[in-house]
């Protein structure tokens, strides 16, 4: 039984010491400009990106969020989004890409720019292609992806 602590302690700081965070504890983040090259029907995709991830730091990270002169900006913009058939299956993918800049203006060398791709699966047979449950899990896995590369791990340092 010891040796069995023992080893899940070892192991738990091994993956402590894998940890790197880019982003610093003191410093205060701004939501910059969120904008799109796409056109989805009936939805602003960069309001309610905004709205989401500001919410995820507010809920998770409050005293970091400023409305302006942040240590570091992040912007977004939505590139495309493209409809794909599943072979074999009577289901349909959404994928939507998106840029997303992290400037930091007091260390400039940690400043990173990505393009995050996020998709869904919807049925084929789902009258609206773009309905809010559909686009609401979009937004809500691209939040997620941005929040984990800002505040939680930076593993491959990109």
């Amino acid at each position: 039984m010891g040796y069995k602590k023992i080893f899940f302690v070892f192991i738990f700081f091994i993956i402590i010491s894998c940890y790197h965070s880019s982003f610093d504890e003191n410093k205060t983040i701004e939501i910059g400009e969120i904008s799109e090259q796409v056109n989805i029907p009936r939805r602003s995709i960069s309001f309610d990106f905004k709205k989401s991830i500001e919410d995820h730091i507010m809920k998770h990270n409050p005293s970091n969020l400023v409305l302006e002169n942040g240590d570091v900006v992040l912007k977004c913009v939505f590139l495309n989004y493209a409809i794909i058939p599943l072979e074999n299956f009577p289901l349909k993918k959404i994928k939507v890409t998106a840029k997303i800049s992290y400037i930091d203006n007091s260390e400039p060398e940690k400043s990173w720019e990505k393009s995050f791709v996020v998709s869904e699966v919807f049925s084929k047979n789902k009258k609206n292609l773009f309905s809010k449950e559909i686009i609401d899990k979009i937004i809500e896995k691209l939040t997620i992806q941005v929040y984990h590369k800002i505040f939680l791990y930076d593993f491959d340092n990109n």
